[in-house]
């Protein structure tokens, strides 16, 4: 019998809903909010007997405050799928992390070309001081990008960041500033590492540096973009946890449903799951979905899922 105790599938049409954060439920990583129409679809999709899962390569304690509290959020699939936890319930809890003498060679790798970057334990996330600056640079084009986008679609503009930016960042990210990744790693030989964000200085010495860890083996690999890879276990993904999951729920992976929109999500295509892209997702990551729906800033997610689980758009404010 499967773990959970949901209605009848024969009355739903999905299992379980996965989503990514940034660029599908949230229009601007300063602004960590589900807007209250997809917040509405997830909630009556949770009423119909549906489990709901955030697929995120944050960690849990980086996925906002709304989320966590939410009352249909079930299972939280962290890091690239190398953490999963329950928010009900713990005993479906697993997890994926590097392994030390591996890690300890991935981070001098990173260090070796030229790259800076964060990373997330078991229990705290370490952010180098310098890579804190480039994502500082980083939201402050997106959210220019985004409010232009909300001008557009009529939905309101992004919460901008304030006052000095690595306190900013360390403070929106839950984060600890250090100035080596490696050497804070080495500093707390308790801890596991469950994943690397990382930012190289051009595609050139990102390329080196996979071809690298290509060859040594044991990493899996999610790049965003040509200069920022993420890394993993090569035994961690979104896709792999979202089917162990499954597998351990009892469900059918062709009875789920995953929202994305960038590079970490590919994972979650190809798996028998139904994958859907958003309006604004990457062009690699259109071409390989099922299906696409609107943008993050027109609550793409729940313009998908309303008129499936039988529930009306709300109305067009005057």
């Amino acid at each position: 019998m499967p773990a959970n105790d949901a209605a009848p599938e024969s009355s739903r049409p999905f299992d379980l809903i996965a989503f990514d954060l940034d660029g599908t439920v949230f229009a601007s990583p300063n602004n960590q909010l589900v807007s209250p129409r997809v917040y509405a679809a997830f909630q009556a999709a949770h009423d119909s007997g549906a489990l709901v899962a955030v697929a995120s390569g944050r960690p849990l304690w980086m996925i906002g405050e709304q989320i966590p509290e939410a009352p249909w959020l079930d299972y939280a699939i962290t890091c690239n799928g190398a953490r999963v936890v329950g928010t009900r319930r713990s005993d479906l809890d697993f997890s994926h992390s590097i392994p030390r003498p591996l890690a300890e060679k991935l981070l001098a790798l990173i260090t070796e070309y030229g790259g800076t970057g964060s990373i997330h334990t078991d229990v705290e996330s370490l952010m180098e001081k310098r890579h804190c600056e480039k994502i500082a640079q980083d939201l402050a084009e997106r959210d220019a990008k985004t409010d232009d986008a909300a001008a557009h679609s009529g939905s309101p503009a992004s919460n901008e960041g304030r006052g000095n930016p690595i306190d900013a960042v360390l403070s929106l990210f839950s984060g600890s500033g250090v100035d080596s990744m490696l050497d804070a790693f080495l500093a707390r030989p308790t801890q596991q590492l469950d994943k690397v964000d990382c930012t190289m200085p051009s595609s050139e010495s990102a390329d080196k540096l996979i071809a690298k860890l290509t060859e040594l083996g044991g990493i899996g690999i999610a790049r965003m973009d040509a200069k920022t890879p993420e890394f993993t276990s090569s035994a961690a993904s979104k896709g792999a946890a979202l089917v162990e999951l499954c597998r351990r729920l009892g469900i059918v992976p062709s009875r789920a449903v995953a929202f994305g929109d960038s590079g970490n999500d590919l994972s979650m295509c190809g798996r028998g799951i139904t994958f859907v892209a958003m309006g604004n997702a990457t062009a690699e990551v259109k071409a390989a979905a099922d299906d696409q729906t609107d943008t993050v800033w027109e609550d793409g997610v729940a313009t998908w899922l309303e008129p499936r689980l039988g529930i009306s758009a709300p109305e067009a404010s005057a």
